[in-house]
């Protein structure tokens, strides 16, 4: 019998595929952040849904050994072209093709909420880490006060309803309180989070990112910094 996984295989693929993955000034500032979530050199580093190394040559910069796991083979080869080492793999689907306890930190930025199988990928990233490995994780914020301006006044908050090209293939909403409960549960524990801008518009227009500092809760970005548990 065909693994139930199998039938989601595509989703991730067309959300990277039809994307033009730009990094304006707000992107850049989540960027940093997960930068600067890696506290020293000498890291064996697996950043998930690598794409075309963009991050991942940030990362290999601050003394790192990077590899980059993506789905979009023309992307993988402008990864290994600035120093990657790459994989092809379904994420949320297959199988992470490395040994258990081999990598030092797991970045997943803008990942979680294109999976449908949310618990395979985390125990995915739980057994490649290392005892007391860490696991960056960013996912963009339902309770975002740009989010709650536009429901307050009967308007979408920015969550796909349909099938669409031009949508970005979100499966999954997080908040907060519930991206923390599904890393305990997966046996992740929480160290630090933060954010990167409060956002009053859905365009990014306008926003402050002192006041992510601040109140993180209500940030566009829900960024967090996790280590790896055994209870």
């Amino acid at each position: 019998m065909k693994n139930n996984r199998q039938k989601y295989s595509g989703i991730f693929s067309r959300y990277k595929n039809n994307s033009n993955y730009q990094h304006n000034k707000i992107e850049n500032i989540r960027i940093n952040n997960i930068l600067n979530l890696i506290y020293k050199k000498n890291n064996i580093v697996l950043d998930l849904g690598s794409w075309d190394g963009y991050i991942s040559e940030k990362i290999k910069k601050k003394g790192n050994i990077v590899y980059g796991v993506d789905n979009s083979k023309e992307a993988l080869i402008k990864a290994k072209n600035k120093g990657i080492i790459t994989k092809l793999v379904n994420l949320g689907v297959n199988n992470l093709p490395f040994t258990s306890e081999y990598f030092d930190y797991v970045i997943a930025g803008e990942i979680i909420e294109h999976i449908y199988h949310t618990n395979f990928f985390l125990s995915e990233i739980h057994r490649v880490l290392k005892d007391k490995g860490k696991l960056i994780i960013t996912t963009p914020n339902l309770a975002s006060l740009g989010r709650r301006i536009l429901l307050l006044g009967g308007k979408n908050p920015a969550i796909e309803t349909s099938e669409n090209e031009k949508n970005a293939g979100h499966v999954r909403y997080y908040v907060l309180e519930s991206i923390k409960e599904l890393l305990k549960v997966n046996r992740f524990k929480i160290t630090e989070y933060c954010s990167d801008v409060v956002n009053f518009d859905n365009k990014g227009k306008f926003y402050n990112e002192y006041l992510a500092r601040i109140f993180p809760q209500i940030g566009r970005t829900i960024i967090l910094l996790c280590q790896k548990n055994f209870s």
